[in-house]
């Protein structure tokens, strides 16, 4: 099986939409799964869908240019062969008919919402849509959004969509007019971790998505760690969709930081360590270092 780049845009500055055909995967994954996306031998990244065309065997993935490998895939030409691409992965959303549902989404995790929202509203849930960004340029996939919602609030920070202010200022708002059944929530640990707190003193069952790092995706090498319940697990194969009510959000933000840690160090460039042993371990240096 040949998976190939069909299509690729980019938006919101630093983003690129890219379709990926794979047939074989595109007729079996389900809202809230992933897939892994090797561009050639040893070069892997692990990618959330956002849009499923199971029909013309096409996934449609969201790559920012704050992955490394993420942004070398966005930079690749149309038509080119990927290595492979794995998949599903990972354990779909509960999709259910409760009623009056909430999708709250900031960032990348507009795009990593959509499918989940298109498969409430297919089984009769009236979905609320909340996205926020810190300006309307920032927003994603925001005309899809408004379609696939039955009532959609967009937030900014600086005031220049329809509503000034956080997504979860609007949630706030929302939770306290409407009565909801459900809330799903994709975004920053802070955002994820407010709404969870808002839904668990009205007891509302509340789904969050995290993204953490994942290398070989299959519960292998153990890291993608979240502590839900007060115990690890993993969330390549226990998530990526867990009760916002019982994650621990404060050990997922200082995992989290760690990961930022790492892509800074990713994008530096590789040399030889002369201060190390024979061996010559491969190290990252900051690029104004100077070797002695």
């Amino acid at each position: 099986m040949h998976y190939k780049i069909v299509n690729k845009q980019s938006f919101a500055g630093r983003f690129k939409r890219i379709n990926i055909h794979c047939p074989d995967i595109a007729t079996k994954l389900q809202p809230g799964q992933f897939i892994k996306v090797s561009l050639w031998q040893g070069a892997s990244v692990s990618l959330i869908v956002a849009e499923i065309d199971s029909l013309r065997g096409v996934l449609t993935v969201i790559a920012q240019d704050a992955d490394p490998l993420a942004q070398q895939l966005g930079n690749l030409p149309i038509n080119y062969v990927l290595h492979a691409v794995l998949g599903p992965l990972g354990v779909p959303v509960r999709i259910e008919k409760k009623g009056m549902v909430v999708c709250i989404a900031t960032g990348i995790g507009i795009g990593r919402i959509l499918p989940i929202v298109r498969a409430l509203k297919q089984v009769g849930n009236k979905v609320i849509g909340i996205i926020g960004a810190r300006t309307k340029t920032e927003l994603l996939l925001e005309v899809q959004m408004r379609i696939a919602c039955n009532k959609i609030i967009v937030a900014t920070e600086d005031g220049s969509s329809e509503c000034r202010g956080l997504a979860t200022d609007a949630f706030k708002r929302i939770i306290g007019e409407e009565s909801i059944q459900s809330v799903f929530a994709i975004g920053s640990v802070d955002m994820m971790e407010e709404v969870s707190l808002l839904t668990k003193e009205k007891n509302i069952d509340t789904q969050v998505m995290v993204d953490v790092s994942m290398i070989d995706c299959v519960g292998l090498c153990g890291a993608c760690r979240v502590r839900v319940r007060n115990r690890n697990v993993l969330a390549c194969i226990e998530g990526p969709a867990f009760n916002g009510h019982q994650v621990d959000f404060t050990d997922l933000r200082i995992r989290m930081n760690a990961f930022k840690e790492r892509d800074r160090w990713g994008n530096l460039k590789s040399s030889f360590n002369p201060r190390e042993n024979a061996l010559e371990i491969l190290t990252k240096y900051p690029l104004d270092i100077k070797k002695n």
